[in-house]
């Protein structure tokens, strides 16, 4: 958010975590910024539909950007050989209520390298190798269905200033 701000074009308007302490801290640095402690599955979008209808009063012109950092966990090589969290990896496909409700301008996501090889588990909750990627492909389709282009890129915080050689998908 500070980023993002600090770039001049963009405002924060709202956040939303299912943790607290995420919450608390965002909500510490940024007090004007709607903030819900809730499951991005099931929150109520109402509040958001108002707050994004009051700021397009105040910026007609302004472009509404849907950002969302899914959980990587269940995607990441450094979860090892340890069995993934089907539930985790479909975060991806509550995206799109969103998309529904507030018909963003963009829609970006951030996420591990590893994110494009989402595809199926086995019984035991490990990728099938060779379904990898069928699922990530699928959900790529039902984005463009709503009318959005997919391009995507992996940026390494370190190229941008950062401490860390964090890879990510965006």
């Amino acid at each position: 958010t500070t980023g993002a701000e600090n770039s001049g074009v963009c405002k924060v308007i709202a956040a939303i975590n299912h943790d607290p302490l995420a919450i608390a801290s965002h909500a510490a640095n940024h007090a004007d910024v709607l903030h819900m402690e809730e499951d991005i599955l099931l929150a109520d979008l109402q509040e958001i539909i108002e707050t994004i209808e009051y700021y397009r009063k105040l910026y007609p012109n302004a472009r509404l950007i849907l950002w969302a950092s899914l959980e990587c966990t269940n995607f990441s090589n450094a979860k090892g050989g340890l069995p993934r969290d089907a539930d985790s990896r479909s975060l991806a496909h509550g995206m799109f209520r969103y998309l529904e409700a507030i018909n963003p301008d963009y829609f970006l996501i951030e996420n591990v390298r590893e994110f494009m090889s989402w595809g199926d588990l086995d019984e035991n909750g490990k990728p099938i190798s060779k379904l990898e990627g069928r699922e990530y492909v699928r959900w790529v389709k039902a984005v463009q269905a709503y009318g959005y282009n997919h391009d995507w890129r992996m940026l390494n915080a370190a190229d941008f200033g950062g401490v860390t050689i964090r890879e990510r998908y965006f």
